[in-house]
């Protein structure tokens, strides 16, 4: 028996939101320094952000189409 019935959306008790980072407050307001590769072409860089600061590179920001791995350093 065939069910013709379409779906749209998700049941109530299903959490679509996904994993969370979420950040200690002491933990924004420290410097960060960040490995950026660009894994389409090879492209590194590494940058520094101010805390409280969100920041992209300009690779990233060019090259919508490019696969850009942001990875904090110690």
């Amino acid at each position: 028996m065939r069910n013709d019935v379409k779906v749209v959306g998700a049941a109530p008790n299903v959490d679509l939101r996904g994993k969370r980072d979420v950040e200690e407050a002491s933990d924004r307001r420290r410097h960060r320094i960040y490995e950026v590769t660009c894994l389409s072409c090879d492209h590194s860089e590494r940058i520094y952000v101010e805390p409280g600061e969100e920041r992209f590179v300009d690779h990233d920001e060019q090259n919508a189409a490019h696969y850009v791995e942001y990875v904090e350093v110690s």
